[in-house]
């Protein structure tokens, strides 16, 4: 199985028991739009479906992993949206395979949810990674992944102050995830999935259930008020005017950057 998931920018390629998902729309810094969550979504599905496969890694960019949402998704009509992204975060949630994020460049926002909803993360020591939502004056769906995945204190410090962190730093914090060198995040999260993938399909399949039940029952049962939330507070004046003066935005000064 190799091509594209509809979208050009997402790629899939299964080589061997391995299906690669790729984000690949780095002149956009990987920003996602109706059309890529839309494909992103059905990749998942698309490597779920396929009798061959045992793990799925997701990848971006080396320099950007995923920048979350563009300017025009944000703007664009809150319910559609908000299920768009709720969409896609069940897509990687519910994938009843083992998931790795090689998350080596960048993953902001949304981005960096779309990590942590992997069962194995790997980031770079050099990287920057920030659940910036509160900075553009909304809040998130799927917010509570962060401290799921980073820790309690940890994941409210992101989420309340929005900063950027170097991958460096979250690991001398203690985040639940692995951080190793820029250059070593690739081999790394391929290494894993091979490792994974060494064990029989329906025994990944029982171990995920195991595993990921917990987790994934916790942002569902959160979905419905982290919606609510964010569509009260993405509408806000101050929050589209934020979202605004993000470059790609009509309104930004970077607008056509």
């Amino acid at each position: 199985m190799t091509g594209s998931a509809v979208d050009p920018r997402i790629s899939v390629a299964r080589e061997g028991a391995l299906t690669c998902i790729r984000m690949r729309g780095g002149d956009q810094r990987n920003q996602l739009d109706e059309s890529s969550c839309a494909a992103l979504a059905g990749a998942f599905t698309t490597a779920a479906d396929d009798p061959g496969t045992r793990v799925v890694l997701l990848k971006g960019m080396p320099e950007f992993f995923c920048s979350g949402a563009a300017p025009e998704l944000m703007l664009g009509d809150g319910n559609d949206r908000a299920d768009q992204w709720s969409r896609l975060l069940l897509a990687v949630l519910d994938c009843p395979l083992p998931t790795v994020a090689a998350a080596q460049g960048r993953a902001l926002g949304g981005g960096l949810l779309l990590a942590l909803s992997c069962d194995v993360k790997v980031l770079s020591r050099s990287s920057r990674y920030a659940a910036n939502f509160l900075v553009h004056g909304f809040t998130p769906i799927g917010g509570s992944l962060v401290p799921a995945a980073m820790g309690p204190a940890l994941g409210s410090e992101m989420l309340y102050t929005g900063r950027t962190y170097r991958g460096l730093e979250l690991a001398e914090r203690g985040a639940g995830v692995r951080v190793v060198p820029h250059e070593d995040v690739d081999q790394e999260a391929s290494r894993n999935a091979a490792r994974i993938a060494q064990a029989p399909r329906k025994s990944l399949e029982l171990m995920k259930q195991q595993l990921s039940s917990g987790i994934r029952e916790q942002v569902k049962s959160a979905l419905a008020a982290e919606t609510a939330a964010h569509l009260e507070s993405s509408l806000s004046p101050e929050s589209l005017r934020r979202v605004g003066m993000l470059p790609g935005s009509p309104g930004s000064l970077h607008a056509g950057e």
